[in-house]
């Protein structure tokens, strides 16, 4: 997604916005459409000229009102704009796809081997996996950092779940593919078919991952839980590993991708660490200057009113997480990358019952990410222009070259 600065008494025709077109996020200014939505129309309803319209907020303090309120705004419908009007074959069987109460007993036992103590013990070898992914970096050439990162992810993903390192690429694929079916990077055919091809595939994949028995792992662990009194089924388990796979390769590569992209910009083009940068507050500015989850999806159960509009029981609302992470009410200066934010309370990783399971891990990576660049790299330029995810619901980078300074006197002198 391209990140903008508009100013402040920019806006845009509110006809010309169609919030569910990729390219508006890639060649289009999303934050100019969202800037001008979140001052004018807070609850926007966008007609489509294919498939059904939806309802829009823009507001942070609506944001989370549509996330945190499961009673009024349920998720058993779909939680991307790819899947309004369509049957969500995960609903009350995947995690980010079922509502209290069956979603508290899903994310307790699913997110066990995700909580903060259990991805500590991981440190140690999330550090080597760093250090790995951008060491290529320091011969002095052109390097893609946003492929290493994006591989870096899968990588640990493969520890995590313990496939082989060899399965990487073809995973990672089938996962920009169900969030990005018209990239050109990952699309197998039209939209349609490059979303049910990719489904399909990553279902096969841990099917047959599943008859192999796995002894330890987070497989392991999925196959082993109890909810209700009873265990996951077949399908529930290969639904969850669907949702995993791809939560683990989405956010920490493209915030990182992000961030670097940023501080090239602050620097005229050349990017450096702030020296002291608190690594606490530049991992938490991160997402929500990236905010890489740009939107979720919720039905309403109910008729409900927002702002003097009637939305519908049964009408779909699009939660902009993107927007409410620039909203001017709750973050001073919201277009500027400030590494030492605080308070910072975005919503990259969604709010409420279905807030990220794996927010731990993605910041552990993050800050391990940051702290080997800043050890290892004095300063960064961009050898040529980024190349962007073309989707409406991952804020990504699939291009970014880079040509690093290595620090005097750090690990590469």
């Amino acid at each position: 997604m391209r990140i903008t600065t508009p100013a402040p008494a920019d806006r845009i025709d509110l006809d010309d916005v169609d919030l569910a077109d990729p390219m508006l996020y890639t060649r289009g200014d999303a934050h100019l459409a969202w800037q001008t939505l979140r001052a004018e129309r807070p609850v926007f309803w966008q007609r489509r000229r294919t498939g059904p319209g939806f309802w829009a907020v823009t507001r942070y303090a609506d944001v989370r009102r549509v996330l945190r309120d499961h009673e009024t705004f349920g998720s058993e419908h779909g939680t991307s704009i790819t899947m309004i009007g369509v049957p969500d074959p995960g609903a009350g069987r995947m995690m980010q796809s079922t509502d209290p109460p069956r979603h508290r007993g899903l994310r307790g036992e699913i997110g066990r081997p995700l909580a903060p103590r259990a991805v500590g013990d991981r440190a140690e070898t999330i550090r080597s996996l760093v250090r790995r992914c951008i060491e290529p970096a320091r011969d002095g050439g052109v390097w893609d950092a946003a492929a290493a990162f994006t591989r870096m992810t899968g990588q640990i993903a493969a520890r995590f779940m313990e496939f082989p390192d060899d399965d990487v690429d073809r995973l990672l694929s089938l996962s920009y593919a169900t969030q990005a079916p018209l990239d050109p990077h990952y699309r197998l055919g039209s939209q349609q078919l490059t979303l049910r091809l990719a489904h399909h595939e990553i279902m096969s994949y841990f099917a047959e991952r599943l008859r192999a028995r796995p002894r330890s792992g987070l497989l392991a662990h999925l196959t082993g839980i109890e909810i209700d009194g009873r265990r996951l089924t077949h399908e529930e388990l290969l639904l969850n590993c669907h949702s995993l796979i791809v939560a683990f390769v989405m956010t920490t590569a493209q915030t990182a991708s992000t961030t670097m992209i940023a501080l090239a910009g602050q620097g005229g083009g050349e990017g450096r660490w702030p020296p002291g940068t608190p690594m606490q507050e530049a991992v938490e500015e991160a997402l929500r200057w990236a905010s890489p989850a740009t939107h979720f999806v919720r039905q309403a159960r109910r008729d409900v009113e927002l702002h003097g509009v009637k939305i519908k029981a049964g009408e779909p609302v699009t939660a902009w997480l993107a927007s409410a992470n620039r909203d001017p009410a709750v973050f001073a200066r919201p277009y500027a990358l400030d590494l030492g934010r605080s308070p910072n309370r975005h919503v990259a990783f969604g709010s409420g019952p279905h807030r990220c399971v794996g927010a731990p891990l993605a910041r552990l990576v993050l800050a391990t990410l940051f702290e080997e660049l800043f050890a290892h790299i004095e300063s960064f330029e961009l050898a040529g222009d980024p190349e962007h995810l073309v989707s409406n619901e991952i804020g990504g980078i699939v291009g970014l070259p880079l040509r690093v300074r290595p620090r005097p006197g750090g690990p590469w002198a």
